[in-house]
């Protein structure tokens, strides 16, 4: 049912029961208060009076009643809100009843005894017990009246027996009828306060269905939304599944990758039909867990979302390399749903990595070996003492052997880079002196600082930093930061070497004091004064051959291979390498490395 279904059910008008509340709220305390009813049998035994109907024994008391009675009415009328409100209920029934005792003795006819209803009952209806007793000793006080006034009703007998069941009458039924009135009062009250709630509860579902209303168009209208945004991916394939795997969402892209449309594939085909399963065999192996959906959701389930690369089989057998984002799906109530599969067709970008990578390898194995021998046999030449050479000579040979060793020191970081890529890099690690590798590096960067203008500073400790680790890799990469700073750094700046001992937190934050819970480290910062890398470039910086724009615009001969170098290397030592760099202001580089075991 819709919202607005919901409302006009709820809202929706119930005759019988209105009628049947107001009906019970129709109590006759109010009625039985009024003055108005004894009003109108006053003036009724007025008109019999004026009749003959009634006798007239004494026509003075019967004016001073009839007089008595019109008056306590009208007073009623015009002190309304002046008399307190305990006063109220008795003083005008008092009248009343005055005025019949002084027609009673002025006609000497009992019938006038019938107006005692009115006054009584007004009385009686009052709150609390004190009408009940005014009502009997009024009662009383009617029937004995007369008898001092006149002695007209004197035989007639009435009296005596008035006296006495005349105030027992009025006192019993006053107080069945105040009992009656008490009861019905509260129901009423009962019933007000619950009209009340009624009316509030009708308000709130109002409220709530209107509410309910907005939300159900909002969530209508996200849902279009999703939909159109799923629909307006072409790109990437966009799959979700329920919680067995059944595919629920089938995209355009997916339709484009795997070849089948839409009602081919919802509710009828599982995720699972799409890999290979020896792919996910070979996973559930890996893992622990049962073949099939089970492992291709076990990473997602365990940490919240898995990114890698999964074989997609298209409707035509067609193998495509797709890089796969899988995370859980919930539904409304917060509760596991499904899956969701968000893949990216990377075929073709996989397999031109891999031939670069092949290319890469082949190259730098092919230039090694004739560098090499132009290297060997530049040395023999330029150190034959039998065949000197002139000076021309030997500079133009010096120019060739020192791009020749440039070009060996390349094809070297080519080599590397392949072999990092491959998982064949290794180090062959030993306790190292991290002093003597930042003495090493300012020893090899001093000339070519001093012909770049550019100051060299170091700041390491004198009692040395020991860390375990490759000391010709480590050397690498203290080589590499310390080159890259004295190129970027225009004539005139510096570059600072600083090397302190640190402490790390399991939360990955680093301080110079040590804490509860941090294992020590030695940190070294690399900085300088040169011209910064732009901020939106400096998360490219460890990727291979990335230049940043600085470089290429200032001219800085490089190819972009130290810094991915220098990162391969530190996280091979389980240490890390961060960037800290403002354009136009200098860079900072930091390596951070575990400290050796006493």
């Amino acid at each position: 049912m819709t919202a607005a279904g919901v409302r006009s059910a709820v809202l929706a008008p119930r005759p019988s029961l209105t009628r049947r509340l107001l009906a019970a709220a129709r109590f006759p305390g109010p009625v039985l208060e009024s003055p108005l009813p004894t009003t109108a049998m006053f003036a009724a035994a007025a008109v019999l009076l004026a009749g003959g109907t009634l006798p007239v024994v004494d026509g003075e008391l019967v004016l001073a009643g009839l007089a008595s009675a019109f008056l306590a009415t009208l007073l009623s009328r015009v002190l309304a809100g002046q008399l307190s409100t305990s006063a109220a209920p008795v003083v005008v029934p008092a009248a009343h009843l005055t005025a019949v005792a002084l027609l009673w003795a002025g006609t000497g006819s009992p019938a006038t005894l019938f107006l005692l209803l009115g006054p009584v009952l007004a009385l009686s209806a009052a709150p609390g017990r004190r009408g009940v007793l005014v009502a009997a000793l009024g009662t009383a006080g009617v029937l004995v009246l007369p008898a001092v006034l006149t002695s007209s009703v004197a035989g007639t007998g009435v009296l005596p027996a008035g006296l006495l069941l005349g105030p027992l009458a009025a006192g019993l039924g006053g107080l069945v009828v105040n009992e009656t009135v008490r009861g019905l009062t509260a129901g009423g009250a009962e019933i007000t306060r619950l009209r009340e709630q009624k009316a509030a509860l009708l308000a709130q579902v109002q409220t709530r269905a209107d509410e309910l209303d907005v939300a159900t168009r909002m969530l209508a209208a996200r849902a279009q939304t999703m939909t159109s945004v799923i629909d307006a991916v072409t790109e990437q394939s966009i799959i979700g599944t329920d919680r067995d795997g059944v595919i629920r969402v089938w995209n355009p892209g997916a339709e484009k990758m795997l070849g089948l449309p839409r009602p081919e594939v919802v509710r009828s085909r599982s995720i699972v039909e799409f890999h290979l399963p020896e792919e996910l065999a070979a996973e559930a192996e890996r893992t622990g867990t049962a073949p099939g959906l089970a492992a291709l959701v076990h990473a997602a389930q365990v940490n919240g979302s898995d990114v890698r690369d999964w074989t997609y089989v298209a409707a035509d057998g067609e193998q495509r390399t797709v890089s796969v984002a899988v995370t859980p799906r919930t539904d409304d109530r917060g509760e596991h749903a499904g899956w969701n599969f968000v893949g990216t067709d990377m075929t073709e970008a996989r397999e031109t990595e891999r031939m670069k990578d092949q290319f890469v390898s082949l190259i730098s194995h092919e230039l090694r070996t004739p560098l090499t021998s132009i290297l060997g046999y530049l040395e023999l030449v330029l150190d034959d003492a039998d065949q000197p050479l002139t000076d021309e000579q030997r500079t133009y040979l010096t120019t060739v052997e020192r791009n020749a060793d440039r070009l060996l020191r390349l094809v070297g970081d080519l080599l590397f880079t392949a072999q990092v890529d491959a998982g064949r890099f290794s180090l062959d690690p030993h306790d190292v002196d991290l002093v003597s590798v930042v003495r090493a590096a300012e020893d090899t960067a001093r000339v070519t600082a001093a012909a770049a203008g550019v100051e060299v500073v170091v700041d390491v400790p004198g009692d040395g930093l020991v860390v375990p680790g490759d000391a010709v890799r480590l050397g690498q990469a203290c080589d590499n930061l310390v080159s890259n700073a004295v190129k970027f750094t225009p004539r005139g700046g510096r570059v600072t070497l600083s090397l302190r001992r640190a402490w790390t937190t399991p939360d990955g934050t680093t301080s110079c004091e040590e804490r509860p819970g941090s294992t020590p480290v030695a940190q070294l910062a690399v900085s300088d004064t040169g011209m910064g890398i732009p901020a939106g470039e400096q998360t490219k910086m460890f990727t291979r051959f990335f230049r940043s724009s600085t470089a290429r615009r200032n001219a800085v001969p490089g190819v972009g291979l130290g810094l991915a170098i220098t990162k391969a290397i530190t996280t091979a030592h389980g240490g890390t390498l961060d960037l800290l760099s403002v354009e136009g202001e200098g860079t900072t580089f930091t390596l951070t490395l575990p400290l050796a075991t006493p």
